[in-house]
């Protein structure tokens, strides 16, 4: 079951209605606290777990503890979720909420509640059957209640915060992953067509590996049955009587108390991870926080394997630990594990965006109003997204963690103006400032409209007579400057040679001077551009101190 979109209203940071419409893959970008874990945590509240009541809030939950305030959480989903409220007679249900409020009057008024609410896309309440419709008669509809726990149960929801405790993940752990993937093993197990020898090898009998699980539990049972057990079992038989006002001697068959064994999926559950190293066996749990995400990562990566389907996944920036090509790894593993689930992940690495899947972006950010998103408003079509995966660079993806970007044409303008920021003492870094080169003049266009669809801010540099138009298309090139220019209408910053870097550089130094730097620093035009910016005996140049500043500021 596919989530189309959340709303979020009232929830710790949140204050505005909140609305994220979701891919199969979400990325959530931002600055640190602005609310990104807040959404996640928000999702997370109410679907991951078995029974959400009042109690799964409290007032440090609502925005700014104010009394007034209710938190509103909803979903709605890309398919209608088919509730069989009766064998054989479903109920088509688009959209649930969440609303953590106050009773209004009563003697209750005033005290919090969690209304559970089922409900059209005109939110209006979804109807279902009074009682069971019998053949011949018309069915009596009533207003659902509260939400099916069916609806809850039939797809799981897996957190992996920033801990990365391996405990949160093994098979105990409510709703992690190998719980998950223990659940599917034991169904497995169940199935009476799974058999196992019993027996002589090669001769022996065949019966269902539950039946032998059972057979084997109870031999252990019996095993630890000693008198102590017997003892302590007759005891808390006999004080459980009294309590309930029972003659332990005369009403002793009033109670049945017992130990029960475990259940195969208990079984499952309980087992833990341990790591061999010489001749010491270490509890997984007990180990590192960089193995212990080592162990996690490699757990996620076996939900890949094994092709599970169906879950949703909350993740808290997964780049945690892991080196520039081990990211770019588990990155490809997301991608996977969301063609078939649906993941949502919060990240502050260039590693896990890209440029081409740009609809799968989230931005993030906090002011007096509180925590906020955008997404693109650019039409995510294929032959969009296939131009920009020819011109697909990692170093690109920075732009969506920019808060101010200036796009270039090529790498020579990327290259020195940084060098030119230091020498004025101008940190790009420390004002989250970013260069991005796009490999030609003719990208610029579709560059700049990413970044204006996200409202990031942005400036441009380009030159009038570009390399990139040929003598014969001088009429299509005076056109997309115009284009270019036009920019500044919508607060793009725009910046114009007359002609590339290097003839400007050549007018400012004059041609003689240049030409003698380019023997100094050699015949590599990008690298000739970079230690000439760094050389503090030649000047900065006049036409490139607005751009710098500007960047800068």
């Amino acid at each position: 079951m596919k989530i189309k979109t959340v709303n979020i209203q009232g929830f710790r940071s949140i204050k505005e209605p909140l609305q994220l419409q979701l891919e199969q893959v979400n990325a959530l970008i931002g600055a640190n606290n602005c609310g990104k874990s807040n959404i996640l945590s928000a999702i997370y509240r109410v679907l991951g777990r078995d029974w959400v009541t009042k109690n799964s809030f409290d007032d440090t939950d609502v925005h700014n503890e104010d009394y007034g305030t209710d938190i509103i959480i909803d979903f709605e989903f890309e398919e209608p979720f088919q509730y069989e409220q009766f064998k054989g007679f479903y109920v088509e249900i688009p959209k649930v909420r969440f609303l953590y409020t106050r009773y209004k009057v009563g003697e209750s008024a005033g005290q919090r509640r969690l209304e559970k609410q089922c409900l059209q896309l005109n939110d209006k309440p979804v109807f279902g059957f009074k009682l069971k419709p019998k053949k011949g008669e018309a069915p009596q509809m009533i207003p659902l209640t509260t939400i099916p726990q069916e609806l809850q149960e039939s797809f799981p929801v897996i957190f992996i915060g920033t801990d990365r405790n391996l405990k949160n993940q093994l098979p105990g752990s409510r709703n992690s992953i190998l719980g998950t993937l223990m659940k599917d093993i034991n169904e497995d197990f169940e199935n009476p067509e799974n058999v196992i020898e019993v027996g002589k090898p090669g001769s022996g009998k065949m019966i269902p590996r539950i039946e032998r699980f059972k057979q084997a539990i109870d031999e252990a049972i019996r095993t630890l049955r000693t008198d102590e057990f017997i003892a302590l079992e007759k005891a808390i038989k006999e004080n459980a009587l009294k309590q309930l006002g029972f003659n332990p001697e005369t009403e002793a068959d009033k109670l049945d108390l017992y130990f029960n064994p475990l259940s195969s999926l208990e079984f499952y559950k309980s087992l833990e991870i341990f790591v061999k190293e010489h001749q010491y066996n270490i509890n997984a749990t007990e180990l590192g926080a960089g193995f212990q995400n080592a162990i996690v990562l490699a757990i996620l990566k076996a939900f890949e394997d094994r092709k599970k389907q169906g879950a949703l996944f909350l993740i808290e920036e997964p780049e945690m630990y892991l080196h520039p090509q081990m990211q770019r790894s588990l990155y490809k593993t997301i991608r996977q594990i969301g063609e078939s689930n649906q993941i949502i992940y919060i990240t502050h690495s260039p590693h896990f965006v890209t440029i081409p899947e740009f609809n799968e972006i989230i931005l993030v950010s906090k002011d007096d109003n509180g925590t906020h998103t955008r997404k693109s408003t650019l039409k995510a079509d294929e032959g969009l997204k296939n131009k920009f995966r020819k011109e697909l660079d990692p170093e690109r993806n920075e732009m969506f963690f920019a808060k101010k970007l200036l796009i270039v044409e090529g790498d020579t303008e990327k290259m020195a103006f940084p060098e030119f920021a230091k020498r004025l003492k101008i940190d790009f870094d420390s004002v989250g400032s970013t260069i991005i080169e796009v490999g030609g003049k003719r990208n610029l266009i579709d560059f700049v409209e990413l970044a204006l669809s996200f409202g990031i801010p942005v400036g441009l540099v380009y030159d009038i007579d570009s390399s990139d138009f040929s003598k014969k298309d001088k009429e299509e090139e005076v056109k997309y400057n115009e284009r270019l220019n036009s920019y500044a209408e919508h607060g793009v910053q725009v910046f114009v040679f007359s002609n590339d870097y290097e003839d400007e550089c050549k007018k400012y130094y004059t041609e003689k001077i240049y030409n003698s730097y380019c023997e100094q620093f050699g015949r590599n035009k990008t690298l000739r551009a970079r230690l000439m910016a760094q050389d503090e005996t030649i000047a900065i140049p006049d036409f490139v101190v607005p751009i710098i500043k500007w960047l800068g500021s």
